[in-house]
């Protein structure tokens, strides 16, 4: 597919291929496997604003709130996105063991510093900036947070079950 596009000063038009993408700071053609599916998430655009939707308790954890970012509503449940901030301090033992059934979840650490345990990787501690990717039914145990701890997770489907595990 090709469009046109004026050169930087307007002089003229030129062919510009939209199968190219800038990358890592150059130019780069998108691999066939890499282009965007047919199967997009039709959703509005949506404005999220915190005095509207502020955090509440009552969700997962009692020692923590939730601040919806309305992308599930947006998103007709495919995706869910939520900042989640700790209210007491972590539990004995932690979260205890369990995991997500789910297709895919990513936290981003906002703010403080956690520890937490993963199947197959062990203990590993993250603070703010830090991200990661949790495997669909990775069992974990969420073993320390500190008293600021914030963090932003996405989730699909928006709607899952998480399921305790006996240790």
């Amino acid at each position: 597919m090709v469009t046109l596009a004026a050169d930087w000063l307007g002089v003229m038009a030129k062919p510009c291929p939209l199968e190219r993408v800038w990358h890592y700071g150059r130019m780069n053609e998108i691999p066939e496997e890499k282009k965007m599916s047919s199967s997009k998430i039709d959703s509005p655009f949506v404005v999220n604003r915190i005095k509207d939707n502020p955090f509440i308790s009552g969700g997962l954890r009692v020692y923590r709130e939730y601040r919806d970012l309305g992308l599930a509503e947006a998103t007709g449940g495919k995706v869910h996105a939520q900042i989640i901030r700790t209210t007491k301090p972590c539990p004995e033992g932690g979260s205890g063991m369990h995991y997500h059934d789910l297709d895919f979840q990513m936290v981003f650490c906002l703010k403080g510093r956690s520890t937490v345990w993963f199947e197959g990787q062990g203990e590993q501690n993250f603070e703010a900036g830090d991200s990661w990717v949790q495997p669909p039914g990775i069992k974990h145990n969420v073993l320390y947070y500190s008293e600021d701890y914030e963090v932003m997770e996405i989730t699909l489907p928006a709607e899952y079950e998480t399921v305790q595990v006996k240790e």
